[in-house]
């Protein structure tokens, strides 16, 4: 009972949360780089760092191997444009004075050396379903424009988006609601959406299956850093590297007994249910039933069930080299239809997903008295279910199938498309929607004791899992990969001029009446201010991003009657009047 009373205050608390959050970025709706991540607001109370915090970071361990860690592997040792202030700074000194101090040989191109760990067997490319990437593209295309290119040679450019609904008057099989040209709108925009979503003539707007994405995200990694790729890595502890009373550096200890280190930072790619977010938030990392100890996300109340046709073959005429994706709204559920590319010199996959409520909540909370109605989830769903319920997106065939054609015909969703896909497809799963609280006053990263200054960071899931209903969750991961490894060599450029006195030089050449601020301008800020620079430049989109997926998800889903049509009226309203647009595109616009 006291349980069940502290999981139902922590999500109204969360959901009072939310609610402050949206008031916060609707007053400010076009651009929020204004905004502070709520950590900011709290006094530190931490113990000055080790004068070892100003050593550049070499080593580098990256926990989990998905397209947030992947990303981080490739901004980190093959981006020229990631390392770029690290490199104007080594440009203008002796080829000697750039070379690593330590014993250790560093293999990075950069300075930097990663060493990935995921938790699973190996990466399984043939598992998940399809992401659009947009802002994402554009991030990748800034880490490397020949992993970009390898990126949109597997993927398909998106033309359009569409929403329809079950048909208001008449025979007609649908109503539609709205349809958005990506690149007209983009180019009605203007301003920096063109800038950054449209390149050298390329819509920054594709659709990809995700693991078409980290199979070219993994293949293109630089030689020696995929070797330092390991897996059934599942992080159990965080501590000090202590060598004979000299302590410094982080020491990683996994579930099979191996200890890796010493690392001079440790960033949390992990996804949603993180252990290292649980460090950072507890500074330490659950040993004893960690599932049910960890700090749990949020259980939306919303369940999406995947249909995925493979190797699908271009009928009616369609475009096979291009792609569009539509929505059908029904009673209490939608669903989502598209083609995505699968890799280079493969044939597109099919992709549908039904998202409807869960029976047994409203919103997040739980009922009191259970449903006697069957579920149509055949997972789980209680207070402690966690949100790597499917993490291996285990597949079904048989059973599902059956359950998700039932559910659509009872939601009255239009089937035209959406039929004919989930009679034909070769693979199906089903998962909860979760989702992190974005008013944590916990921040970001956190730094490891006795370890000379030391720090963990997260990024991707593990800092802001969102609600997946903009699109945003693998564009959002790989622009924390370019925004973090920037600020990762902006600290090693700052180590680097403080070793050679380049600073002091600077500095002592500023006039006595020179305006302060050209004086703050030169001061070397300390990792930890530039780790919370990063958190604070990437919080405030995810943060939007989250409020407005979130209110979509429950908007989308409107039960039969008054909330299904107050849901279309919507819709076609937002079409009228460029509202669904400007959602879309802010969403869509990288902020790095």
């Amino acid at each position: 009972m006291m349980h069940n009373m502290i999981t139902s205050l922590r999500k109204g608390v969360s959901m009072l949360a939310l609610i402050t959050t949206s008031f916060i970025i609707l007053s400010c709706p076009h651009e929020t780089r204004g905004l502070s991540s709520p950590s900011t607001l709290l006094p530190s109370f931490s113990k000055a760092t080790s004068s070892s915090s100003s050593l550049p970071i070499r080593r580098v361990a990256i926990i989990g191997g998905g397209i947030a860690g992947l990303s981080l592997g490739h901004a980190l040792e093959n981006s020229s444009s990631c390392a770029k202030p690290y490199l104007d700074v080594c440009k203008a000194l002796p080829p000697v004075a750039t070379t690593t101090t330590t014993s250790e040989t560093i293999s990075g191109e950069y300075g930097i050396e990663t060493c990935i760990f995921d938790s699973r067997p190996k990466l399984n490319f043939e598992a998940g379903a399809g992401v659009q990437i947009n802002g994402g593209a554009r991030a990748i295309q800034k880490i490397n424009s020949d992993l970009f290119d390898a990126v949109k040679e597997a993927s398909l450019p998106l033309k359009k988006i569409k929403s329809r609904t079950k048909p208001w008057f008449g025979n007609k099989k649908f109503a539609t609601l709205l349809e958005l040209d990506i690149k007209d709108i983009i180019q009605q925009t203007g301003g920096t959406a063109e800038e950054e979503l449209i390149v050298d003539g390329q819509v920054m707007a594709f659709t990809i299956m995700r693991g078409a994405l980290q199979e070219v995200l993994f293949n293109k990694l630089p030689p020696g850093a995929s070797s330092r790729v390991k897996f059934n890595k599942t992080l159990v502890h965080i501590q000090n590297h202590n060598d004979n009373g000299k302590q410094e550096g982080i020491i990683c200890h996994f579930s099979d007994g191996t200890i890796e280190g010493p690392f001079d930072l440790v960033i949390g790619c992990d996804g949603i249910n993180s252990a290292v977010k649980e460090f950072v938030e507890k500074g330490n990392i659950s040993t004893v039933d960690t599932k049910t100890k960890r700090s749990a996300p949020i259980y939306s109340g919303i369940r999406i069930q995947y249909a995925v046709q493979d190797s699908y073959d271009s009928d009616n005429g369609i475009d096979n080299d291009s792609a569009e994706l539509v929505q059908y709204f029904g009673d209490g559920a939608y669903a989502l239809t598209g083609v995505y590319g699968a890799g280079k010199g493969r044939k597109p996959t099919k992709g549908a997903f039904l998202i409807s409520r869960d029976p047994d909540y409203i919103g997040p909370f739980k009922k009191k008295n259970k449903s006697d109605q069957e579920s149509l989830s055949l997972l789980a769903s209680s207070s402690n279910s966690i949100a790597n319920e499917n993490s291996d997106w285990t597949q079904d065939v048989q059973s599902l199938e059956s359950v998700m054609s039932q559910r659509i015909e009872e939601s009255n969703v239009p089937s035209i498309q959406l039929g004919p896909i989930v009679k034909e497809s070769d693979r199906f799963f089903e998962l909860g929607v979760y989702f992190h609280n974005p008013l944590s006053w916990n921040g970001w990263s956190r730094e490891v004791p006795n370890s000379g200054g030391k720090y963990t960071v997260l990024a991707g899931d593990a800092a802001h899992a969102m609600p997946p209903f903009l699109g945003q969750g693998s564009n959002q991961a790989i622009q924390d990969a370019y925004c973090l490894a920037s600020k990762i060599f902006e600290h090693n450029a700052n180590c680097l001029r403080q070793k050679e006195g380049l600073l002091i030089q600077q500095q002592s050449s500023i006039d006595e009446n020179d305006d302060k601020k050209e004086e703050d301008e030169l001061k070397i800020l300390s990792l930890k201010q530039l780790l919370k620079e990063y958190e604070n430049t990437r919080w405030a989109p995810t943060a939007s991003i989250t409020l407005k997926a979130g209110l979509l998800g429950y908007l989308e889903t409107g039960d039969k009657g008054f909330l299904s049509g107050f849901r279309d009226v919507f819709f076609f309203v937002a079409g009228k009047i460029g509202l669904a647009r400007k959602v879309f595109l802010d969403a869509a616009t990288p902020k790095l």
